[in-house]
């Protein structure tokens, strides 16, 4: 018997992606308006404003699918909590307790988050120690104690989360789990130790690589280049080839990895997905040397 329990990810996710939507508006604006520009100079900086914005971007789009996949799962046997590429299988043994966080006279010091309704990440907090949050909405908090550690989760019911977590150690384990933690660091270990997928990921890098030293040789050599459009423009607007290669790279490693932690589908979609990338880079690296000929 296993229940499944999610936070409220409604307002969270709509504040985050209004953040990227900013982002994502901000980055096209310098990236365009610095390909288009005559001026050198000018365009390099926008073109390096443009891509440094991708860096939150990243960070607020990871946030997104974290928020999205976030599950806390309980059985007889453990407590399994997934967000993002992160998973961590906790045995019902390592579980002290669970209440509420409104249980407590002292409020719960809260992990300092820049967009409010998504708390996740490790702290130290005083009195606790280590303590693992998981969670969106502070109101439905639920601390759970392990046996070296804390962890914060809030599940959208969470008086039936903390009566199934009751009931289930009640009725004790049906076999011994190990506890398991899984990163992004153990997660590409894992994918590396895969022949095919560290050879489509290793391609897939050097594919962009070229892709990027092809345009940036280019837009060295020449200063003006004829467009998708058959019109006359400026070499520095390969930038946003590049930026296309470096979008569907991201996209499409992030994706796999993704699919490759679930095990939802097998291995050949996410070959399919990491050897796509390949593909697009080639493309327009190709296209990159038909415009400037």
């Amino acid at each position: 018997m296993e229940q499944e329990f999610s936070p409220p990810k409604g307002r969270s996710l709509i504040i985050n992606g209004l953040v990227a939507a900013l982002l994502v508006a901000a980055i096209l604006f310098f990236l365009i308006y610095g390909s288009m520009t005559g001026q050198g100079w000018l365009s390099i900086v926008f073109i390096v404003v443009g891509l440094l914005l991708l860096v939150p971007l990243a960070l607020v789009v990871y946030r997104i699918i974290a928020i999205a996949t976030t599950v806390y799962s309980l059985n007889r046997d453990a407590l399994e909590v997934k967000w993002g590429l992160r998973r961590e299988l906790i045995p019902m043994s390592e579980i002290e307790w669970v209440h509420p966080v409104s249980d407590f006279e002292t409020p719960l010091p809260l992990r300092f988050t820049l967009i409010r309704g998504s708390y996740y990440g490790e702290t130290s907090i005083k009195g606790l120690g280590k303590t693992l949050f998981v969670a969106s909405l502070p109101d439905l908090m639920v601390l759970i104690k392990l046996s070296q550690a804390y962890l914060v989760v809030s599940p959208q019911e969470k008086m039936a989360f903390v009566e199934t977590y009751k009931q289930l150690a009640q009725l004790g384990s049906l076999q011994q789990i190990q506890p398991h933690s899984e990163n992004l660091g153990m997660l590409w270990q894992r994918v590396m130790n895969d022949k095919v997928a560290r050879r489509l990921l290793i391609g897939g890098a050097v594919s962009f690589l070229l892709l990027l030293i092809t345009a940036g040789v280019i837009v060295g050599l020449l200063r003006q280049i004829v467009w998708v459009s058959l019109e006359t423009v400026s070499s520095s607007r390969l930038f946003l080839l590049a930026l296309i290669g470096l979008f569907f790279s991201l996209t499409n490693t992030l994706t796999g990895l993704f699919l490759y932690l679930q095990e939802r589908t097998g291995k050949t979609i996410v070959y399919l997905i990491w050897g796509w990338s390949i593909l697009i880079n080639i493309i327009l690296t190709l296209a990159m040397v038909f415009m400037s000929i």
